[in-house]
């Protein structure tokens, strides 16, 4: 008799290790893609005015 083979469970840990990799490296992506090579780097350049600070 040949008995049907029972596939086994994913490991849990590996399946979380796995998104975290593919999370992790989709947003390096992202980040590399949005400030690779920019001619302007979003940062500001000019702090407020005193006065109108503090209400």
């Amino acid at each position: 008799m040949i008995y049907p083979r029972k596939r086994r469970k994913p490991d849990l840990f590996s399946v979380l290790l796995i998104a975290v990799i593919l999370g992790m490296s989709a947003t390096l992506a992202y980040q590399i893609h949005v400030y690779y090579d920019a001619d302007r780097i979003p940062i500001a350049t000019r702090s407020l005015d005193t006065g109108n600070v503090g209400g």
